[in-house]
């Protein structure tokens, strides 16, 4: 049991320090914005001897100088017991939809102005830990500052073998930008 407590630990402190250094390396947009970095960390049980698996993501609204918007996700995982006794296919399916959203005020009702999915199952079965993330950028719309945007984004996967189908993984959108 400490073990794994002692893992998670060191996975959640490497996530939160990778979080500081995406929002960092994105302050050259002064107002972009990121969900908090425990805000959407998710323990993946995984059946038989398959290694469980933690993974986070970053979900952020980037306004550029040039007139633009677009939402990123940024994807980090690793797995939470270094002995794999299984090193089989780990997902059927893993998708991210990435989204970039408006509305008119604080409290107001979301649009979807852009969105796309990117299709992560191969790159998470190929690799048990990803120090650099996987991101998900929607195309940019045009940015007006009369409105408040955010990022949102969903996960859709598909654990190989545990025969519960498909689960929908809401995250935790960025801050409103405005």
């Amino acid at each position: 049991m400490n073990r794994t407590v002692m893992r998670l630990s060191t996975f959640a402190a490497a996530a939160v320090a990778f979080s500081g250094v995406m929002m960092t390396s994105q302050s050259a947009s002064a107002a972009a914005t990121c969900s908090a970095a425990s805000s959407n960390l998710r323990v993946i049980d995984l059946p038989g001897f398959k290694p469980d698996t933690q993974v986070g993501a970053d979900v952020c609204a980037d306004p550029s100088a040039d007139g633009k918007v677009k939402a990123d996700v940024t994807l980090n995982w690793g797995i939470l017991d270094d002995q794999v006794q299984d090193a089989g296919k780990r997902f059927t399916s893993f998708k991210v939809t990435s989204r970039v959203e408006n509305r008119p005020s604080p409290s107001g009702v979301d649009r979807v102005v852009a969105s796309t999915t990117c299709d992560f199952t191969n790159r998470l079965n190929q690799s048990y830990a990803n120090a650099t993330g996987l991101t998900c950028s929607t195309p940019t719309a045009a940015y007006n500052a009369d409105l408040h945007w955010s990022g949102d984004a969903t996960v859709v996967s598909d654990i190989e073998g545990d025969g519960k189908g498909a689960f929908t993984w809401q995250l935790i959108g960025s801050p409103l930008v405005s």
